[in-house]
């Protein structure tokens, strides 16, 4: 049983440095199973004070309960959720952390343990996020967490973003982008492989090298979605502008028609004809757009993964360090050991997972695009009847040099010319996409399965009391 007394808030800051990562697993209930040396420093508990206690022991009082509870909706419905949580130590100062919480799967999928990965916050959201804060706990007290989630959504509203996902994905990418020369894969020179367990270390370690470099590869191309929508978001804005001038103009020739009578039947049916064009133009832009929102919901899930499963390789890494440094000093036990296996065995279990969904969001994201791209011909085909209808026109208003027909049709040209141009614009773009999606799914696949099931494999080896010697051969060689 974990007694304890009652902590006071202090104003005083526990410090933990910006390239420093915080690790604990709690089992479903919350309960502390594991942590590392960094948490029990900076929340100055003993290691023995903490496993087995609920990991709410160190909950500041500054925190609003949405955002608890918020964490638990989404890990338990099975997925990862950002969020900023300021801490108490046991002497009751503070910390900051931007703590990501995942649920850890078994090969069913059922979920056994709860994972957090926590960093400094470094960027200017950290003065909003407590704004903010302050504002739910006021809210909470008032109207309950009902009022209190409405609140924190209008908040983050008033910044752009629609929703709590959103927002999430955009911190983790920003905190992880303001660290990026000091919270990474180091190197782990000046180790000496002294121990056959340093040498499986070492294995390890490479092979998470490599896949850090893969997600930030990956990370890199990712970004041309992001510019991909923006273009068509920019674009199609542009052709509905022009779809429903065209609306307008097909309604001008409707009434210049009308004034001439049974003479102008011809160009009444050409004014309908543009006009159901140009209706059948905007459903079309209308139905890319709800496609484009739908990759980029797509998208952010991915960037999420990706940068959760950048974290994670960066935590292996620490965690090789610190088991490499201890046994350089000697203090390394067989119950730290035992620990270590665990824990990377958890975080590739993961990396793992992430990495078949990022698969899997790649193959939804490819199928979006094709569908854009039959939007694109449908379009194209679109603007090839309206030059037709142009061409009419002109040899109809010819009959008619007493109407304003001419002006009518020679605008309807110009608006040909412009639809053909922006869509022009579009393919390069929407093209190199498409390629880069495809690249990007082969690639990542592969890689990240070999080489998270090369550690696997080696841990379940070294585990299952495999010959060292063998052990270390499967290092280099993996069947």
């Amino acid at each position: 049983m974990h007694h304890r007394n009652k902590v006071y808030p202090k104003n005083i800051e526990s410090p933990f440095k910006p390239d420093e990562i915080f690790f604990s697993t709690t089992n479903l209930k919350g309960i502390i199973l594991a942590g590392n040396n960094v948490f029990y420093r900076t929340s100055k508990y003993s290691k023995e004070e903490l496993i087995g206690a609920p990991h709410n022991i160190i909950r500041h009082p500054d925190m609003p309960r949405i955002i608890f509870k918020l964490l638990w909706d989404y890990i338990k419905s099975g997925k990862p959720i950002v969020a900023y949580v300021k801490n108490m130590a046991k002497d009751g100062s503070y910390y900051w952390v931007l703590a990501t919480v995942m649920p850890v799967k078994d090969d069913e999928g059922h979920t056994k343990k709860y994972l957090s990965v926590r960093i400094k916050p470094t960027t200017e959201y950290l003065d909003l996020i407590s704004r903010i804060y302050k504002q739910l706990l006021e809210e909470e007290k008032k109207g309950g967490m009902e009022a209190s989630y409405q609140r924190l959504l209008e908040e983050l509203k008033k910044y752009g973003y629609q929703d709590y996902d959103q927002f999430m994905a955009d911190i983790l990418s920003k905190e992880l982008e303001s660290k990026k020369d000091i919270l990474k894969v180091e190197d782990i020179e000046g180790f000496v492989d002294s121990t056959d367990f340093s040498k499986i270390v070492r294995g390890i370690f490479n092979l998470a090298k490599k896949l850090d470099n893969t997600y930030s590869s990956i990370y890199r191309k990712i970004n041309i979605f992001n510019n991909f929508s923006h273009i068509l978001e920019e674009k199609s804005e542009n052709i509905f502008r022009l779809t429903d001038y065209i609306r307008l103009i097909s309604l001008n020739s409707s009434v210049e028609s009308f004034k001439l009578g049974s003479k102008g039947a011809s160009f009444s049916v050409l004014s309908a004809e543009m006009r159901k064009n140009s209706e059948m133009g905007n459903r079309i832009i209308n139905d890319m757009k709800g496609l484009t929102t739908k990759i980029m919901e797509k998208i952010e899930h991915m960037v999420v993964l990706i940068n959760i499963s950048r974290l994670q390789v960066i935590a292996i890494t620490k965690f090789i360090r610190a088991v490499l440094e201890d046994l350089k000093k000697g203090t390394f036990n067989s119950e730290e050991e035992q620990e270590f296996q665990i824990n990377v065995q958890d975080l590739l279990q993961l990396l793992r997972n992430y990495s078949e969904e990022v698969v899997q969001y790649s193959g939804d994201i490819m199928e979006l695009l094709d569908n854009i791209d039959d939007y694109m011909k449908r379009l194209k085909i679109l603007i090839k009847r309206l030059e037709f209808l142009y061409l009419n026109g002109m040899v109809e208003s010819a009959h008619h040099t007493e109407t304003s027909f001419s002006i009518i049709f020679a605008e309807v040209n110009k608006l040909v010319e412009s639809t053909r141009k922006v869509l022009t614009d579009l393919h390069t773009p929407l093209f190199d996409v498409i390629q880069k999606n495809k690249e990007l799914k082969m690639k990542f696949k592969e890689e990240v399965d070999t080489v998270v099931k090369k550690c696997i494999i080696i841990l379940i080896r070294y585990l299952r009391g495999w010959q060292i010697d063998r052990l270390y051969h499967s290092v280099c060689y993996v069947p």
